[in-house]
Protein backbone atom coordinates (compact mmCIF):
# COMPACT_ATOMS: atom_id res chain seq x y z
CA UNK A 1 0.00 0.00 0.00
CA UNK A 2 1.29 3.23 -1.11
CA UNK A 3 1.93 5.87 1.41
CA UNK A 4 -0.28 9.22 1.09
CA UNK A 5 2.11 11.40 2.95
CA UNK A 6 4.14 14.15 0.81
CA UNK A 7 7.73 14.17 1.48
CA UNK A 8 9.17 17.67 3.13
CA UNK A 9 11.52 19.13 1.87
CA UNK A 10 14.78 19.73 3.56
CA UNK A 11 15.69 22.82 5.61
CA UNK A 12 17.90 24.65 3.59
CA UNK A 13 21.11 25.65 6.11
CA UNK A 14 23.18 28.67 5.91
CA UNK A 15 20.50 30.93 4.18
CA UNK A 16 19.12 32.99 6.81
CA UNK A 17 16.43 35.28 6.14
CA UNK A 18 15.28 38.86 6.79
CA UNK A 19 17.33 42.12 7.62
CA UNK A 20 20.66 39.45 7.89
CA UNK A 21 20.09 38.07 4.31
CA UNK A 22 19.66 41.60 3.14
CA UNK A 23 23.06 42.82 4.97
CA UNK A 24 24.50 39.19 3.41
CA UNK A 25 23.46 40.59 -0.22
CA UNK A 26 24.28 43.80 0.00
CA UNK A 27 27.70 43.09 0.67
CA UNK A 28 27.88 40.24 -2.18
CA UNK A 29 26.91 42.46 -4.72
CA UNK A 30 29.58 45.12 -3.41
CA UNK A 31 32.79 42.53 -3.48
CA UNK A 32 31.54 41.82 -7.01
CA UNK A 33 31.32 45.31 -7.95
CA UNK A 34 35.06 45.00 -7.97
CA UNK A 35 37.24 44.69 -11.40
CA UNK A 36 39.29 42.36 -12.22
CA UNK A 37 42.23 42.38 -15.36
CA UNK A 38 44.52 39.87 -16.20
CA UNK A 39 46.88 41.60 -19.09
CA UNK A 40 50.27 41.45 -20.64
CA UNK A 41 53.63 43.08 -20.54
CA UNK A 42 52.57 45.77 -22.90
CA UNK A 43 49.14 46.09 -21.26
CA UNK A 44 47.39 44.43 -23.71
CA UNK A 45 44.15 42.18 -21.88
CA UNK A 46 44.26 38.74 -21.75
CA UNK A 47 41.49 38.59 -19.04
CA UNK A 48 39.19 41.38 -18.60
CA UNK A 49 35.67 40.85 -16.46
CA UNK A 50 32.50 42.97 -16.78
CA UNK A 51 32.91 45.09 -14.23
CA UNK A 52 36.47 45.97 -15.27
CA UNK A 53 35.49 47.14 -18.44
CA UNK A 54 32.32 49.35 -16.77
CA UNK A 55 34.72 51.11 -14.69
CA UNK A 56 36.66 51.87 -17.43
CA UNK A 57 34.77 52.97 -20.16
CA UNK A 58 31.86 54.16 -17.79
CA UNK A 59 29.73 55.91 -18.58
CA UNK A 60 30.45 54.92 -22.58
CA UNK A 61 29.52 51.13 -23.65
CA UNK A 62 32.54 49.56 -25.09
CA UNK A 63 31.74 47.55 -28.43
CA UNK A 64 34.03 44.43 -28.86
CA UNK A 65 35.13 45.60 -31.95
CA UNK A 66 38.94 44.85 -33.69
CA UNK A 67 40.86 47.53 -31.67
CA UNK A 68 39.04 46.03 -28.64
CA UNK A 69 42.31 45.03 -27.18
CA UNK A 70 44.37 48.28 -28.19
CA UNK A 71 41.62 50.76 -26.50
CA UNK A 72 41.95 48.63 -23.38
CA UNK A 73 45.59 49.28 -23.59
CA UNK A 74 45.99 52.38 -24.31
CA UNK A 75 43.25 53.54 -21.17
CA UNK A 76 45.51 51.66 -18.83
CA UNK A 77 48.70 53.18 -20.10
CA UNK A 78 47.55 56.82 -19.71
CA UNK A 79 46.09 55.59 -16.15
CA UNK A 80 49.80 54.52 -15.08
CA UNK A 81 51.60 56.49 -17.46
CA UNK A 82 49.79 59.58 -17.20
CA UNK A 83 51.98 61.14 -19.72
CA UNK A 84 55.72 60.37 -18.68
CA UNK A 85 57.53 58.63 -20.94
CA UNK A 86 59.13 55.96 -18.77
CA UNK A 87 56.57 54.20 -17.35
CA UNK A 88 57.12 52.80 -13.64
CA UNK A 89 54.37 50.42 -12.53
CA UNK A 90 52.89 51.41 -8.68
CA UNK A 91 51.70 49.44 -6.13
CA UNK A 92 48.23 51.28 -5.68
CA UNK A 93 46.75 54.46 -7.56
CA UNK A 94 43.63 56.16 -7.89
CA UNK A 95 41.50 57.72 -10.96
CA UNK A 96 38.62 59.03 -11.77
CA UNK A 97 36.34 57.10 -13.98
CA UNK A 98 33.25 58.66 -14.74
CA UNK A 99 32.87 61.04 -11.78
CA UNK A 100 33.51 58.01 -9.72
CA UNK A 101 36.68 57.64 -7.52
CA UNK A 102 38.83 54.34 -7.63
CA UNK A 103 41.41 52.40 -6.58
CA UNK A 104 44.00 50.69 -8.40
CA UNK A 105 46.51 48.24 -7.50
CA UNK A 106 48.64 46.14 -9.08
CA UNK A 107 50.13 42.84 -8.67
CA UNK A 108 53.14 41.42 -11.22
CA UNK A 109 52.31 37.74 -11.94
CA UNK A 110 54.89 34.99 -12.94
CA UNK A 111 53.95 31.55 -14.17
CA UNK A 112 55.40 28.75 -12.26
CA UNK A 113 58.21 27.62 -14.75
CA UNK A 114 59.77 31.01 -14.90
CA UNK A 115 62.41 31.23 -12.19
CA UNK A 116 64.17 33.45 -14.18
CA UNK A 117 61.30 36.51 -13.89
CA UNK A 118 61.61 36.68 -18.05
CA UNK A 119 59.25 39.64 -19.42
CA UNK A 120 57.46 36.66 -21.84
CA UNK A 121 56.78 34.46 -18.50
CA UNK A 122 54.90 37.33 -16.66
CA UNK A 123 52.15 39.48 -16.51
CA UNK A 124 50.33 41.92 -14.49
CA UNK A 125 46.78 42.00 -12.66
CA UNK A 126 44.83 44.87 -11.76
CA UNK A 127 42.05 45.48 -9.31
CA UNK A 128 40.35 48.20 -9.31
CA UNK A 129 37.42 48.99 -6.39
CA UNK A 130 35.98 51.97 -5.71
CA UNK A 131 37.49 54.14 -2.87
CA UNK A 132 34.59 53.82 -0.16
CA UNK A 133 35.29 49.87 0.33
CA UNK A 134 39.18 50.86 0.43
CA UNK A 135 38.59 53.24 3.08
CA UNK A 136 36.27 50.27 5.20
CA UNK A 137 39.45 48.04 5.03
CA UNK A 138 41.78 50.85 6.09
CA UNK A 139 39.81 51.30 8.68
CA UNK A 140 38.88 47.77 9.95
CA UNK A 141 42.84 46.39 10.00
CA UNK A 142 43.90 50.39 11.56
CA UNK A 143 41.66 49.10 14.43
CA UNK A 144 42.71 45.78 14.51
CA UNK A 145 46.31 46.69 14.90
CA UNK A 146 45.67 49.23 17.29
CA UNK A 147 47.54 52.19 15.24
CA UNK A 148 47.20 55.69 16.53
CA UNK A 149 45.12 58.32 14.33
CA UNK A 150 48.50 59.58 12.61
CA UNK A 151 49.62 56.15 11.78
CA UNK A 152 46.49 55.65 10.40
CA UNK A 153 46.40 58.45 8.49
CA UNK A 154 49.76 57.83 6.95
CA UNK A 155 49.00 54.40 6.07
CA UNK A 156 45.73 55.34 4.76
CA UNK A 157 47.80 57.82 2.32
CA UNK A 158 50.70 55.15 1.52
CA UNK A 159 47.33 52.43 0.47
CA UNK A 160 46.21 55.79 -1.35
CA UNK A 161 49.62 55.31 -3.53
CA UNK A 162 50.80 58.76 -2.53
CA UNK A 163 54.45 59.22 -2.34
CA UNK A 164 56.34 59.57 0.89
CA UNK A 165 57.18 63.64 -0.23
CA UNK A 166 53.18 64.07 -1.09
CA UNK A 167 52.15 62.31 1.85
CA UNK A 168 54.16 64.44 4.35
CA UNK A 169 53.14 67.67 3.16
CA UNK A 170 49.16 66.41 3.45
CA UNK A 171 50.05 65.32 7.23
CA UNK A 172 52.50 68.46 7.93
CA UNK A 173 55.34 67.09 8.73
CA UNK A 174 58.96 66.05 7.64
CA UNK A 175 59.55 63.22 5.66
CA UNK A 176 61.75 61.86 8.48
CA UNK A 177 59.05 61.93 10.76
CA UNK A 178 56.89 59.90 8.48
CA UNK A 179 59.02 57.57 8.32
CA UNK A 180 58.74 57.18 12.53
CA UNK A 181 54.70 56.69 11.74
CA UNK A 182 55.13 54.33 9.21
CA UNK A 183 57.50 52.56 10.70
CA UNK A 184 55.44 52.09 13.93
CA UNK A 185 52.83 50.91 11.98
CA UNK A 186 55.09 48.21 10.57
CA UNK A 187 56.07 47.00 13.96
CA UNK A 188 52.40 46.94 15.07
CA UNK A 189 50.87 45.07 11.76
CA UNK A 190 53.91 42.47 11.73
CA UNK A 191 55.36 43.38 8.42
CA UNK A 192 58.71 45.12 7.92
CA UNK A 193 58.06 46.79 4.79
CA UNK A 194 55.57 49.38 3.12
CA UNK A 195 54.64 45.94 0.29
CA UNK A 196 54.46 44.22 3.95
CA UNK A 197 51.44 46.78 4.70
CA UNK A 198 50.38 46.79 1.36
CA UNK A 199 49.49 42.98 1.50
CA UNK A 200 47.54 42.87 4.45
CA UNK A 201 44.97 44.69 2.64
CA UNK A 202 45.51 42.41 -0.50
CA UNK A 203 44.55 39.25 1.43
CA UNK A 204 41.57 41.18 2.79
CA UNK A 205 40.05 40.26 -0.14
CA UNK A 206 40.71 36.76 -0.83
Amino acid sequence: MRSTRQARKPPQVGRPNGPEASANATRKSSHSAAGFLLLSTTFKPLYVNPQAAQILFHPEKLAKTRDFAEQFAAKIRTMVANGARKVTIPECKEFLSGGRHYTCRFFNVHSPGNKSGAANGSSLALLLERSTEIAADVLKICQQYHLTPREEEAVRLLVQGLASKEIAARMNISTNTLKVFLRLAMMKMGVTSRSGIMSKFIHTKT
